[in-house]
């Protein structure tokens, strides 16, 4: 569905990109109760425009570099991008940029206003991996999954290829000194089509591999270079050539290949297999390798994408650490100020003053204190990177649950607990801080309870529900709740009362557990291959796509002092009032649309993490 901007936005957009200075430019947002926070530095594809601009896209949205000052434009879904996940940027001859989103879809942007186009406008998929212009003017899209799209400004026309169903997973696109289009795909080769007739080329006809091929150029001479997960293919029309780490490469898996002014090829590639350990970028001038890493400069070995300017500089962009940019031998790192740590938000916490810790997929946990950023991680004393839960005890002291223990930081110690110290398993997965100070935490082995001395557990053997605790809340009456593998398990700290199917809950497992202000308990539940939502006010009622529920991808739960019950799901933020749903996503404000974790603040502001960012929405607010 095409999506426009209303065409007062539009010149203030406008306006802003063109007096971008010496400070970055704020951009005016479509929904201003929402505010998101994303990180910009994981960067998956760049482009440069007519100004010279570079335009860098990734996991946190696109960002337009004033390479001349380092100021910067970020734009998100709150500017009309169609998404934050951007996986391919591309400049047209018109002027207008096109982004290719994981999951929404197309933006085109023209400087003053943006255009979404999706899959009822015509375009195969909403998965855009590669996007380039031939030479008549038309785009070319290649979508994960469903193939080709072909766009001439009016018509879209759908084109799928030879080899297979993995072979119309289209991972790079380029247009040859012929006009012919080469395409390279997830698995299936390389394939070139004349306007007429297509031909494939495998590793039958030298090919270094079918699979993986990330990025196709031409070089001075007119042959093609392919970036494979074996090495580095060069075709000269009649004869293959494959280059890999035996013979100067960087690596063999090879993510991107750029041609420098002066005739030389830039690679960056990683070793293959499962170490996915990352080496830099590699000059090759047709004689000799060189390899350069963050030893030389280079902001982080993990390199994306590559773009070679007409001025002679090189810019690479990394993943997580911005974009660097190598010219007379100098390195220059440009990064945007994104201090949170990592774009996939797993678990959310809201002290009383309004503080908000953030735990990452991999990049350990973030304090929001104002516009303040703070992040820890395994460096500082974090048990571990990958963070589930966190509270915070009466002492001020904060805890996080991992894989491997808990942590508690007290604001200068970092202690872990694990096994050794009196927790029933290690992997804690959830908690709680009741109201006369006791930390509640669930593991894998059930439920440990900390008085600030002593830790005491119970297990299947106390009345627990047998199978890990994935998840604890405490009532208004003082009761506390546990999920857990196999049913709910209720404790009014004396005696414990056991919820399962056959009392009318709606399944076993329990991934995460709600209560309202008025006592309310809801729980998500997997049932077999779809998420659903049990509610107990005194007997369970049962909520699915059958009756009401939006959709059966229920990841997170919370209730809002309002009453509101919300849900983190798949398919955006959904609001349950107790008749009607009501559901948010990225056309509404949200970064991205699968939610991964809610919390309710003092101040009644709803945050959402996501799996591309971080999210906070006042309702009512103007």
């Amino acid at each position: 569905m095409r999506r426009k901007l209303t065409p007062i936005l539009a010149m203030l957009l406008l306006a802003l990109v063109n007096i971008a200075g010496c400070e970055s430019a704020v951009v005016p947002q479509r929904h201003p109760e929402w505010t998101l926070y994303t990180n910009a530095n994981y960067v998956l594809d760049m482009a440069l425009d007519k100004s010279g601009h570079l335009w860098a896209v990734g996991e946190g949205g696109a960002v337009q570099w004033d390479t001349r000052t380092g100021s910067y434009v970020k734009y998100t879904p709150e500017q009309g991008l169609a998404d934050v996940n951007v996986r391919a940027v591309a400049f047209a001859a018109d002027g207008a940029l096109w982004f290719g989103t994981n999951g929404s879809g197309v933006s085109r942007f023209d400087g003053q206003s943006w255009t979404t186009y999706t899959t009822e406008d015509g375009l195969a998929g909403n998965s855009v991996w590669a996007i380039a212009e031939a030479h008549d003017g038309a785009l070319w899209f290649g979508t994960q999954r469903f193939g080709i799209s072909r766009f001439d400004g009016e018509v879209w026309t759908t084109y799928t290829l030879p080899g297979g169903e993995l072979a119309n997973w289209v991972k790079a696109i380029t247009v040859a000194p012929d006009g012919s289009l080469w395409f390279g795909a997830y698995n299936g080769g390389v394939s070139r089509f004349d306007g007429t007739l297509w031909t494939t080329y495998t590793t039958a006809d030298g090919l270094a591999s079918n699979s993986d091929i990330q990025s196709i150029v031409v070089d001075a001479d007119g042959a093609l270079w392919f970036a494979t997960g074996k090495g580095a293919s060069r075709f000269d029309g009649a004869s293959w050539t494959t280059y890999t780490s035996a013979d100067g490469l960087a690596g063999d898996d090879v993510q991107d290949i750029a041609v420098a002014t002066d005739g030389a090829l830039w690679f960056s590639a990683c070793e293959g297999g499962m170490s996915r350990q990352c080496n830099g970028v590699s000059r090759f001038d047709g004689e000799s390798w060189i390899t350069y890493t963050t030893s030389d400069g280079l902001a982080a070995n993990r390199v994306d994408t590559i773009a070679a300017a007409p001025d002679g500089a090189l810019w690479f962009g990394t993943y997580g650490h911005g974009v660097s940019r190598f010219v007379a031998e100098t390195w220059t790192t440009y990064a945007t100020d994104d201090s949170l740590p990592h774009n996939f938000v797993r678990a959310i916490t809201i002290m009383p003053d309004n503080t908000v810790w953030v735990a990452t997929y991999r990049n350990g946990v973030s304090r929001l204190d104002g516009d303040r950023w703070t992040t820890y991680t395994a460096a500082d004393g974090l048990v571990r990177d990958q963070i589930f839960t966190i509270a915070k005890t009466p002492d001020g002291a904060l805890w996080f649950g991992s894989l491997d223990g808990l942590s508690r930081f007290d604001d200068q110690l970092w202690t872990t607990y694990t096994t050794a110290e009196g927790l029933p398993g290690n992997f804690v997965g959830s908690s709680v801080v009741t109201a006369d100070g006791m930390l509640w935490v669930g593991t894998s082995r059930g439920i440990a309870r900390f008085d600030g001395e002593v830790w005491r557990t119970f297990t299947t053997e106390d009345g627990l529900a047998f199978g890990p605790v994935h998840a604890i809340v405490a009532a208004p009456d003082g009761a506390l709740w546990f999920g857990t593998s196999f049913g709910v398990s209720r404790f009014d700290g004396q005696s414990w009362t056991t919820f399962s199917t056959a009392d009318g809950l709606g399944g076993q497992s329990v991934l995460d557990i709600a209560v309202t202000p008025a006592g309310e308990v809801c729980v998500v539940i997997v049932d077999v291959h779809d998420y659903i939502v049990s509610c107990f006010d005194g007997a369970w009622q049962t909520y699915s796509t059958d009756n009401g529920l939006p959709n059966n991808q229920v990841w997170a739960l919370a209730a809002a002092p309002d009453g509101m019950l919300w849900l983190g799901t798949g398919q955006g933020a959904v609001r349950f009032d107790g008749e009607s749903w009501m559901t948010f996503t990225t056309e509404d404000g949200l970064p991205h649309n699968d939610v991964q974790a809610i919390a309710v603040g003092p101040d009644g502001a709803l945050w959402f993490g996501t799996r591309n960012g971080l999210a906070r929405y006042v309702p009512g607010s103007p």
